[in-house]
């Protein structure tokens, strides 16, 4: 068991989705919720720096909290999940596939004018305290890719 873990970076997948798909929406979906985060919530990183001798030398910023991949059965799971934590007030973030198309501006039209409850979820990302996230998410197995 990881020692850091007070407060977790929990992803959920949908595993009906095509897996090039699903990786690039967890990684938009991640960047967004650290960008939520850094104006509501501190997600605590550390710097990692590799040799300062090396002519590339350069550090990594790595989250202290670990980050959990899991996946969902389906759509609907992750769809209440993400009612769930919106009324729980969870900092979260989600993909859906509205949020795909031929430009930024088509996308956020599609996702505005979609009926939530028609939405197609590829993921939904959450940070928070381990013991506030546990009852959320303990429904969902590890994900087995």
């Amino acid at each position: 068991m990881y020692e850091d873990n007070e407060f977790k970076i929990l992803t959920v997948l949908n595993p009906k989705i095509d897996k090039p798909k699903l990786m690039n929406a967890m990684g938009h979906a991640t960047a967004g919720l650290v960008a939520k985060a850094s104006s509501i919530e501190s997600i605590q990183f550390l710097k990692y720096s590799f040799n300062p001798e090396a002519e590339w030398a350069s550090f990594s910023l790595i989250s202290l909290s670990p980050y959990i991949v899991l996946e969902a059965k389906n759509n609907n799971q992750i769809k209440t999940l993400h009612r769930a934590v919106a009324e729980a007030k969870i900092l979260h973030n989600v993909f859906t596939e509205t949020m795909l198309g031929a430009s930024a501006a088509e996308q956020m039209q599609q996702t505005l004018a979609a009926n939530p409850e028609d939405l197609i979820y590829f993921c939904i990302v959450l940070f928070g305290a381990s013991e506030e996230l546990a009852p959320l998410t303990r429904k969902f197995s590890l994900f087995k890719g």
